[in-house]
């Protein structure tokens, strides 16, 4: 397995750098377009569940790249989450795992994508 980490600081206008990163991962990994444009919607909806402006301190982002899956690890250091029962429809109508974990001080957002006929 390999890791990608990304960093980016809590502002809006750098989730579209998560998405490309996140497509090109993707298509490395071979999934089709249809996959990677579900992945990167799904990556937004975990981004609006969070107000990320409010958020002090780095957002982390560790891209699991396995050869059955693609992991994406979010590590948000807030300890608010909006409640948005769309949205968390559509990340398990997208993503095959969805596990959101409170700790103390930060919310672990984990999706894992499989790849199929592996």
């Amino acid at each position: 397995m390999h890791e990608i980490m990304l960093t980016i600081p809590s502002k809006a206008e750098y989730i579209m750098v998560v998405r490309l990163t996140l497509s090109g991962i993707a298509a490395r990994c071979g999934f089709d377009f249809e996959t990677i444009e579900d992945l990167k919607m799904a990556i937004s909806e975990v981004f609006n569940l969070f107000d990320i402006e409010k958020i002090s301190g780095s957002i982390s982002i560790k891209f699991e790249v396995d050869r059955s899956f693609l992991g994406i690890n979010i590590d948000m250091p807030t300890n608010e989450i909006n409640e948005n029962e769309l949205a968390e429809v559509i990340l398990k109508t997208l993503i095959d795992d969805v596990e959101f974990e409170k700790l103390q001080d930060k919310y672990i957002v984990r999706l894992k994508k499989y790849h199929r006929g592996v």
